[in-house]
């Protein structure tokens, strides 16, 4: 099954192979109303709110939605095609039929949250990671933590750097070779994220971050179902595996 948006949360059926064409469509349809608003000022914002009841949260049929996917990259209307929160079961199933393997795996990764495994085997199948939650999300009230902030082990190496804890996190992240998906309105902020290319951490200190205690924080069940959903149970049991 796949989920849609047309004012309310809608469900398709997707389940056979008569129905990829649907599949297409639909990811055709969005992605060429996604274009065409790039440059308008006067679009309304279709509203989808989180969390949801669980009912709209159903298994999709992947190879089905994979294809139309593979076909938007065809037909010009992406550059790549990737995904978020996939675990690596996810992923082999995708690689075992996939044209366009994914380009990127976009999850949380963070020094407190270390992804060793997960990204072992991205690296491994030419699958960038990109970094989400790099800092902890401070802030974000959906699921932000001040954890890597207050960090003991990156508070200590900072201080011996003359760092910031951010500069700690970021560098580490940096030295990992994934991309990072930090944002910040301050331009101060900014400058210092990016002061983090010239200068490496020593091993010593890789070695203190590789041994802080591991602890996910975004678990989908909490974010995207207002109640129990077998679905996000089954792939939060998976992205625990991750380290």
């Amino acid at each position: 099954m796949v989920g849609s948006n047309t004012g309310k949360n809608k469900v398709s059926d997707v389940n056979n192979e008569d129905s990829d064409n649907e599949v297409e469509e639909e990811f055709g349809t969005r992605l060429y109303r996604s274009v065409s608003y790039t440059l308008a000022d006067d679009v309304k914002q279709e509203e989808f709110k989180l969390p949801v009841p669980s009912e709209c949260i159903i298994k999709i049929d992947m190879k089905a939605t994979w294809e139309a996917m593979e076909e938007c990259q065809n037909l010009g209307l992406t550059k790549s095609i990737g995904v978020s929160n996939f675990p690596t079961k996810m992923l082999k199933e995708i690689l075992s039929f996939a044209n366009i393997p994914p380009a990127v795996n976009q999850v949380e990764m963070n020094p407190l949250w270390q992804q060793k495994n997960l990204t072992k085997f991205c690296k491994e199948n030419g699958i960038l990671v990109m970094a989400y939650s790099p800092l902890g999300a401070v802030g974000n009230n959906a699921w932000g933590h001040n954890r890597v902030m207050e960090s003991e082990v990156l508070q200590d190496i900072a201080k011996s750097r003359g760092k910031t804890v951010a500069q700690i996190s970021l560098s580490w992240l940096y030295e990992q070779g994934v991309i990072i998906a930090v944002k910040s309105f301050n331009t101060e902020r900014m400058k210092e994220n990016l002061e983090i290319f010239d200068w490496s951490l020593t091993r010593e200190e890789l070695s203190k971050i590789d041994q802080i205690p591991q602890r996910r924080q975004v678990y989908l069940m909490g974010l995207l179902a207002i109640e129990h959903s077998n679905v996000l149970v089954e792939i939060d049991a998976e992205l625990d595996g991750g380290n």
